[in-house]
């Protein structure tokens, strides 16, 4: 198994995760296909990931030739209640992967630190620096300047970071600060703080255990928060806009929770688990 940088997939987690979540849809389409089953669902997940972008894939699936209309699901989430043993199996069989050092460009040689993925797609990158070297102001810059969706020499789209299409987030992290941007371009990327805060200030506080910025993999990226975030804290938000000449078009964004909105909502939602409702905070 490897990337494969043309989909922008891991495809041998797409093929294991459908094949385990979806047995019968799976046996019709190589009843269909033979051998090239698998060809044929990652070319339309491919087309669905273009036209529908990455969460509505996550979250609802996409539709084949001669499956009528059975949906094929790319994860399974956790529903707040009401966890059947078919939910709990399919929800232990996604696959959560992170791959280093990703060459992840048609046209040239550079790599992405991480690369991460649920069940084949990818979900989010990471460039790293250490602070004793180098800032997160580094990391950003090399978003800025050499992280470009559209190859400035080749004129070709890299997919791995179109906006909406692969990547929801990228995190810019140093050992002392995290930042986020969900679209990348250029150098106006915006960077927005992915920090705890600290003294009632920004950043992060000491962490006696290692690190500051470990929190990013020890409580956001751990399995089931990750999952979490990815389920019901994204959101893709569409704002109609009027142009100069009159036209009228639609303008899209994708929000990604900063840490201290997350957190809050985690916390208020468990407070009201234990203490019930009708307390201020």
């Amino acid at each position: 198994g490897a990337y494969d940088k043309a989909l922008a997939l891991y495809p041998e987690d797409a093929l294991a995760w459908i094949q385990a979540a979806h047995p019968e849809a799976w046996k019709k389409l190589t009843d269909m296909h033979g051998a090239n089953a698998g060809k044929q669902v990652l070319d339309r997940l491919v087309k669905e990931l273009e036209s529908q972008g990455t969460l509505a894939i996550l979250r609802h699936g996409f539709k084949m030739v001669g499956l009528g209309e059975k949906r094929l699901s790319m994860a399974q989430f956790k529903p707040a209640f009401a966890l059947n043993p078919d939910t709990l199996a399919r929800y232990g069989a996604n696959r959560l992967r992170v791959v280093e050092e990703v060459h992840y460009s048609q046209h040239k040689a550079d790599r992405i630190d991480l690369v991460f993925f649920v069940n084949g797609l990818p979900v989010a990158t990471s460039e790293l620096k250490t602070d004793s070297t180098q800032s997160v102001y580094d990391a950003i810059k090399q978003y800025q300047d050499d992280r470009p969706p559209i190859d400035p020499v080749a004129k070709v789209s890299e997919p791995l970071l179109a906006f909406k299409t692969r990547c929801v987030v990228h995190f810019a992290v140093s050992t002392s600060k995290v930042a986020m941007a969900t679209r990348l371009e250029g150098a106006s990327t915006v960077f927005l703080p992915f920090d705890q805060g600290f003294d009632e200030g920004a950043g992060n506080p000491p962490n006696p255990k290692g690190c500051p910025t470990a929190y990013l993999w020890e409580r956001v990226l751990q399995r089931d928060a990750w999952l979490h975030i990815l389920g019901s804290f994204v959101h893709l938000e569409r704002k109609p806009k009027k142009l100069p000449d009159g036209r009228k078009i639609t303008v899209e964004s994708l929000i990604f929770p900063r840490f201290h909105q997350w957190d809050a909502v985690l916390k208020l939602v468990e407070a009201a688990r234990t203490d019930g409702g009708g307390h201020t905070y």
